[in-house]
């Protein structure tokens, strides 16, 4: 978490703080709510994860879905792939609707003028200039408007929208943009907004996993149907954009435009949410930084099921190994971790490293990559992939510790599978790792192998420290990140949105 956050003003006790949250939902009389049913249908948004991706939002709306009174309309966007096959859903889904962003349709290119659209471009474009009400006004009347997928996109291939982009940019650039740069960035903001702007199916309360382009639908429904939206943040959208647009290398437009867009995108969720969910303190704490208002946040922390995940047994044996346990992607930063290693190898030879998950799709050049690091090391015999294994317990009961080495994480559910089962983490300070391990292992600086390298050696040197830390985070795990308790909070959220609907529906004139 961010330095000297621990003694954080905002870091207040829990119990206590949402509690206050929840009274300030049932007195809120910013907007008159419609009425919901005591089993309220909930339109829920993501952005490729659920029900689709493997990873940890998936997990959390696989166990919350199933178990919340309530009914599910899930909105997923998923970018130009194809589609993946829906899986097995829980019973109170009712729908599942998937939008493709920069999908490859061929739409014809209207060259009459719309003058209703293109006054909700200009609208959109307030965004260059921090606007939230005009950027809202144009999100939602472009919505309104479109009608047709290639109505909207005639209009950002227009001369119109050309001219528009230019005049508004060039007090922000400095300069006027170029031709290359106009065309660039009206065919990429084309690609995220063509097929999103739209208005979702009716409910009773929207719920965004997201605050970025998932957050788009849920705002849309919540604005146009005047219900309550609920913003839950797994990690921080916007300095994730912030990373991803500086990796691309793009234009310096480029990136300050959208840079402009995502911003002032997270500003209006923020500010129209009802209520803004965090998984961990660290998150909160950038929701507040980024503009949410301190009293409609809170922390509601992900959890499982610990009658799943059996204590490992009490005994170590040989050889010393660690264990890690997830998809290999460069943001797992398994090259780190392998260097790490090399430093626990010369302290204790005989100690082993053992790699558990899969290789997603497009990620085969970066496994490789990790394999010949591997080779290039020396520690070949030492250093082993596993692939998936099922149930996953079995891994962390492999090993004396388990290992994460990301540069970036929201809430990972390793780190409380391990703890679960009675085994310390030797993590990264990143998203909420240092929250859920606290005293159960041991917490370093991401990219250092060294540092990674001398935890491990001093996990793997000392059985008893191990089983000491691993059940201090078993006891953790159960008192603090169970599945009952994260999901008992959602459903007071949802209850207490519902009690306030009715409510102000009976108090308006």
């Amino acid at each position: 978490m961010p330095r000297g956050f621990e003694s954080h003003p905002l870091r207040q006790e829990n119990s206590s703080r949402n509690t206050s949250i929840f009274q300030g939902l049932s007195r809120t009389r910013r907007r008159v709510f419609q009425v919901v049913s005591p089993s309220p249908l909930v339109l829920l948004t993501t952005e490729g994860t659920y029900p689709f991706a493997p990873g940890g939002v998936t997990s959390w709306a696989q166990e919350l879905l199933k178990r919340l009174r309530a009914r599910f309309i899930v909105f997923a966007l998923w970018g130009p792939q194809q589609i993946p096959k829906i899986p097995s859903l829980p019973r109170n889904v009712e729908k599942v609707m998937v939008v493709r962003l920069f999908s490859q349709e061929s739409f014809p290119l209207t060259l009459a003028r719309q003058p209703l659209l293109l006054e909700k471009l200009e609208s959109l474009f307030g965004f260059l200039e921090g606007d939230l009400v005009a950027f809202g006004e144009g999100l939602y009347g472009l919505a309104k408007a479109s009608g047709k997928a290639s109505s909207l996109s005639g209009v950002f291939l227009s001369k119109e929208a050309d001219e528009i982009l230019r005049r508004r940019f060039t007090s922000v650039l400095g300069r006027t943009p170029v031709l290359a740069e106009r065309l660039l960035t009206l065919g990429q903001l084309r690609g995220m907004l063509v097929n999103l702007l739209q208005i979702p199916p009716v409910a009773d309360i929207a719920h965004t996993t997201v605050n970025g382009l998932g957050a788009i639908p849920a705002w849309l429904a919540s604005r146009h149907y005047q219900i309550p939206l609920v913003l839950t943040e797994h990690g921080v959208y916007l300095r994730e954009r912030y990373f991803a647009l500086f990796a691309l290398n793009l234009p310096p437009a480029l990136s300050l435009f959208f840079s402009l867009f995502f911003k002032n995108l997270a500003r209006l969720i923020y500010h129209e949410a009802s209520l803004c969910t965090s998984v961990s303190e660290f998150n909160r704490y950038w929701q507040i930084e980024l503009g949410a208002k301190p009293e409609k946040t809170m922390v509601i922390p992900n959890g499982i099921d610990p009658a799943k995940f059996p204590p490992a047994p009490r005994h170590l044996e040989n050889p010393p190994t660690a264990v890690w346990v997830g998809r290999i992607d460069p943001l797992k930063d398994l090259l780190t971790l392998v260097q790490a290693f090399a430093f626990v190898h010369k302290a204790l030879p005989h100690a082993r490293l053992r790699l558990f998950g899969p290789v997603p799709q497009g990620n085969e050049v970066y496994a490789q990559e990790v394999r010949k690091r591997v080779e290039e090391l020396g520690l070949g015999k030492t250093v082993t992939f596993e692939g998936p294994i099922s149930p996953v317990y079995r891994a962390y009961h492999t090993g004396w510790a388990t290992v994460l080495s990301s540069v970036s994480e929201g809430f990972p559910y390793v780190v409380l599978e391990s703890l679960a089962v009675g085994r310390p983490v030797v993590g990264t300070r990143t998203g909420a790792v240092s929250e859920i391990i606290a005293d159960s292992g041991r917490v370093v600086p991401p990219s250092n192998p060294e540092a990674l390298g001398e935890a491990l050696t001093e996990l793997l040197s000392d059985p008893r420290l191990c089983l000491e830390l691993g059940a201090l985070g078993r006891e953790r795990v159960i008192r603090k990140y169970t599945l009952e308790n994260m999901v008992e909070s959602y459903q007071k959220v949802y209850n207490t949105l519902c009690e306030s609907g009715q409510r102000q529906r009976d108090e308006s004139p």
